[in-house]
Order: structure tokens, then C-alpha cells, then sequence
């Protein structure tokens, strides 16, 4: 099976907190966009081009900086800027980023791991795709297309389908466990390897294969 990073994720939801200048900084950026489409009174959708192109022009020398220094260095006095900029480092196939205010003064993303004080920095993933076909090669594609069609996942010749992402992931364990053969397992393993990182979001996902396995 074929294996090209994670590329799943399309659309993630992040916070930004009231009480944080940088914070701040960035959420008054994006709602003078008149690009910007919002989504409620304390959240706004933006695209991931225009707000790398905020990052850029307004908080320039922080990214310098990000470029130059280690990771572990930066971690310790890491700001949303840098948590921004790692997520697009990431997620090659993002576009959009849902950016939530959270109003509650008493918000920390300080947490305590082992007695060892470390920022938490919470994204949800909203949607994203799987090409099979980036998944398998041409004889795996057509075995792959094979096991979700006897799960009842899709019809032949269905090119395109969305789904909730633990429907999913339980309708192919439903399948393996009444079909327990290595090819089944082969293809199983690899939706699993992919997905499960992902199954506490419960995103939305779109399948895309190909039948004719010319792409």
C-alpha cells in the first residue's frame, strides 16, 4: 500500500482567546476582511491563503523566527502564530479554518503533563477527502473498490461519496469481522492507518476513487 503522509484534512475549527493580545491581533485582522464569511457572532470562516497572507504581513518577523529556531525552543513561548503556521506546515491539502473567539477570562491553554507545564493548542477537524488513489496502486485500487462495494459503502461505478467518519470506519470493521481474509485485511488496515487519527472529530469525509484506475 501506497503512503504519502496525511493528507486528509480540508476545513479545521481553532480558537482564539479574548484575553490574549496576539489573539486578539488576529481575530480583529480577519473580521475587518469583508472576505471573511462569518458563521455566528464569535466565529468566522476564512480561507487557509488569505490567512497565511495576514500571518505574513502582520506578525512577518515572528515567522522569520519560526524558520531559524528549533521547534523545541519555540514551543516554550509559543503563541497562536506559531500553532497557525505549524498546522499549514501540516496540512498540505487545507483550505479553510473556522476561528472561534472564546470570550472566558479565565481560559488558559496552560496544561500540566507529568508535573511539566505545556501549551495545549485544540484543532478540530471539519471535513476532509481520501483519494484512493493515493492510497493504493492500480491492482490495490481495484481490490479496495471491490471491499467497499461488498460493504455496501458504495455502488459500482460511484466515483464520489460522503460520510461521516466513524459511519465509516464501523461499517468497514462490520465487514472485516464477517470477511477475515488477508485481502480484506490489507485494504481495511490501510483506511484505518489513515483515518483513525481523525475518528475523535468525527469529521465529514469524502471518498473519491476511481474505477477505471487511469489517474
Amino acid at each position: 500500500m501506497q503512503n504519502n503522509g496525511d493528507k486528509f484534512t480540508e476545513i479545521i475549527d481553532i480558537t482564539l482567546y479574548k484575553y490574549n493580545s496576539i489573539d486578539l491581533k488576529i481575530w480583529g485582522i480577519i473580521n475587518r476582511d469583508s472576505k471573511t464569511r462569518k458563521t455566528g457572532d464569535s466565529s468566522m470562516l476564512v480561507s487557509k491563503d488569505r490567512l497565511l497572507e495576514y500571518l505574513k504581513v502582520a506578525f512577518g518577523s515572528d515567522i522569520n523566527r519560526f524558520n531559524a529556531v528549533s521547534d523545541v525552543n519555540i514551543h516554550k513561548e509559543a503563541t497562536s502564530v506559531y500553532f497557525i503556521w505549524q498546522i499549514f506546515k501540516s496540512m498540505p491539502n487545507l483550505r479553510y479554518v473556522r476561528v472561534n473567539l472564546n470570550t472566558n477570562s479565565s481560559y488558559n491553554r496552560i496544561v500540566s503533563v507529568d508535573q511539566v507545564k505545556t501549551i495545549k493548542y485544540d484543532i478540530k477537524i471539519i471535513r476532509g477527502s481520501v483519494r484512493m488513489f493515493d492510497l493504493f496502486n492500480e491492482h490495490e485500487l481495484r481490490l479496495a473498490n471491490n471491499v467497499l462495494l461488498k460493504a455496501g459503502l458504495i455502488k459500482r461505478g460511484e466515483k464520489f461519496k460522503s460520510f461521516k467518519l466513524m459511519d465509516f470506519l464501523s461499517a468497514l470493521d462490520l465487514y472485516q469481522a464477517e470477511n477475515n481474509t488477508v485481502e480484506v485485511l490489507g485494504v481495511t488496515n490501510t483506511f484505518i492507518h489513515e483515518l483513525e487519527q481523525h475518528e475523535q472529530d468525527n469529521p465529514e469525509m469524502l471518498l473519491i476513487t476511481d474505477w477505471e484506475s487511469d489517474i
